[in-house]
């Protein structure tokens, strides 16, 4: 597997290229905001000759979905989040004008739906989904038990892509369109929290961290 971080708007969301050998790719949060950000996402997936299979968002929060319509319409792929975090898509202009984050092009509609449980996979990528509520109501985080090969690195421990769930010594907010602090806590504890120790976490927002780490806060 190899990843590519992206960096993108203003809010600095951690967008992430999950590749295969074959060269199929997984995009999470790819939340590019203007043209110089779709240029460098397209530039990386064309040089490295991507094809691109799922389009998945941790939330639907506006600053996580900035570049949903941008990658559907170039790539042929639907957004695919949890159900109860639909309602988000209803107030994107809303968000934009709270946020104050320019909305370009809305997101489309989801592709469909994910949930507690679910896999998604692709030949030497399998990512399982935690719903964990309390940042959105639909937050959900992705976890990759056995990542093998990581960017040319062997025995590399599991990985986590949280989203605003769970951040480099602090977790995300509770106060915006449906949060909710106790289930937030509560949900970090008994799904994250119980992974491996040395799992790497992937926050949506700022640096690396593992849950070692993230531990000693709760």
């Amino acid at each position: 597997m190899v990843i590519k971080q992206f960096v993108v708007n203003s809010f600095g969301v951690n967008g992430f290229v999950l590749s295969n050998d074959d060269g199929e790719a997984i995009l999470i949060d790819p939340s590019v905001s203007n043209e110089q950000e779709e240029e460098a996402l397209a530039r990386y997936i064309e040089t490295n000759h991507l094809k691109v299979r799922r389009l998945l968002n941790t939330h639907l929060h506006l600053d996580h979905v900035l570049g949903n319509a941008f990658v559907a319409n170039k790539y042929g792929v639907q957004p695919e989040a949890h159900e109860e975090d639909t309602f988000l898509l209803e107030l994107q202009e809303e968000q934009s004008q709270m946020f104050g984050l320019p909305l370009r092009e809305p997101s489309p509609a989801l592709g469909n739906y994910l949930a507690e449980g679910d896999s998604i996979e692709i030949p030497g990528i399998k990512l399982q989904v935690f719903h964990v509520a309390g940042h959105s109501p639909g937050g959900i985080a992705f976890y990759c038990e056995k990542p093998g090969v990581v960017n040319g690195q062997k025995d590399v421990p599991p990985l986590l892509f949280p989203g605003d769930i769970l951040f480099a010594g602090s977790r995300g907010r509770s106060d915006l369109f449906g949060g909710d602090e106790e289930a937030l806590v509560s949900g970090i504890k008994s799904k994250l929290l119980t992974l491996p120790k040395e799992t790497v976490v992937f926050p949506g927002h700022g640096p690396l961290t593992t849950i070692a780490d993230e531990s000693r806060w709760y």
